[in-house]
């Protein structure tokens, strides 16, 4: 069940997510931070020449101005505006080959605070502008896509708090130069999507669940995935699994014979559940003392992120358990 007051923010974004020009596209980046309702101000500028700005639609503007929204002269990444501190993630599996975490969050200068990753298909991405020891990874690290690397901040040539996320790729000569990942749609859907989102589908059953002591019922739960990156439950980082929440992990009362533990309910039934497809969840509850309760499920990406239960309606299960007729 979904909170009543959350009911229609659920149905609403399933309908967005309907309607919206998504489509697959053809490489396996997510959108580098976990906040959706963040968007680009700034992308790359195609065109080398000064006074010369081509964006990821190919407009051409001859002129210097700011184009907000769309491009500025000679920026090579894209600009996401966002407050000081919020998460960053990998926008890919990769290793951690440079970073820097000296500068001040909000300390003006030539130089900032970054992090930068080398990826399996020969690009690098930089994330820069971060917190003064806001790094969260280390030098040869393997880091996994939609890990948390780093806290956003305002350092280096920075005009108000903001990620500025830059893609490589290398020169015949041996140097780097940027490349716009949206015009070459390396996201994993276009629009890119931030890695992991969910919105609430249905349930079996929707209304309170009743329970005879000592017996277990089957429930099931489905959500659609509204994020970028493939839900999967064959992995160990990164597997989708349903949780108890509220607080997150606690061991529940209802504990049946088919969950992997006290606080893991159970993992999603499909291998893979890609963009926009629904994965079910389906798992058993038990009742072990009568009366009437309320317990809450998150998704987690297993080791690397919960989900907003927000954007998930707020799910829980209201639960009654009664005694055996005599």
């Amino acid at each position: 069940m979904i909170r009543k007051f959350l009911g229609c923010l659920a149905l609403a974004a399933v309908a967005s997510l309907a309607s919206a020009p998504s489509i697959l596209a053809t490489d396996d980046y997510t959108l580098p931070f976990y906040d959706p309702s963040v968007h680009l101000s700034y992308g790359v500028d195609r065109d080398p020449g000064a006074c010369r700005q081509r964006d990821w639609t190919d407009t051409l503007w001859l002129d210097c101005n700011l184009h907000y929204g769309r491009v500025y002269d000679g920026h090579t990444g894209i600009d996401y505006p966002m407050d000081l501190l919020r998460s960053i993630a990998a926008a890919r599996d990769g290793t951690v080959v440079d970073l820097y975490e000296g500068y001040g969050t909000e300390q003006f200068g030539t130089y900032g605070n970054f992090v930068l990753l080398s990826h399996s298909d020969g690009r690098r991405t930089l994330y820069y502008h971060l917190a003064h020891n806001g790094v969260r990874v280390s030098v040869g690290q393997a880091v996994k896509a939609g890990q948390w690397i780093a806290d956003s901040g305002c350092s280096g040539q920075c005009y108000g708090p903001h990620l500025h996320f830059e893609m490589r790729k290398q020169r015949s000569d041996g140097s780097w130069g940027p490349v716009d990942p949206i015009y070459e749609q390396r996201f994993t859907t276009n629009p890119g999507r931030v890695p992991f989102l969910a919105a609430y589908v249905g349930e079996n059953d929707p209304g309170i669940v009743v329970i005879e002591l000592g017996h277990t019922v089957t429930h099931w739960v489905e959500f659609r995935n509204t994020g970028g990156r493939t839900w999967r439950n064959n992995v160990s980082a990164g597997r989708l699994i349903l949780a108890t929440w509220d607080p997150p992990l606690h061991t529940s009362p209802f504990r049946a014979a088919d969950w992997p533990s006290g606080t893991v309910p159970t993992w999603m039934d499909q291998t893979t559940t890609a963009p926009n497809e629904i994965a079910r969840f389906t798992f058993g509850l038990h009742g072990t003392q009568v009366g009437s309760f309320e317990e809450s499920y998150n998704l987690l990406a297993n080791a690397l992120r919960w989900f907003d239960h927000t954007a998930l309606g707020g799910f829980y299960l209201p639960i009654i358990v009664t005694k055996i007729p005599e």
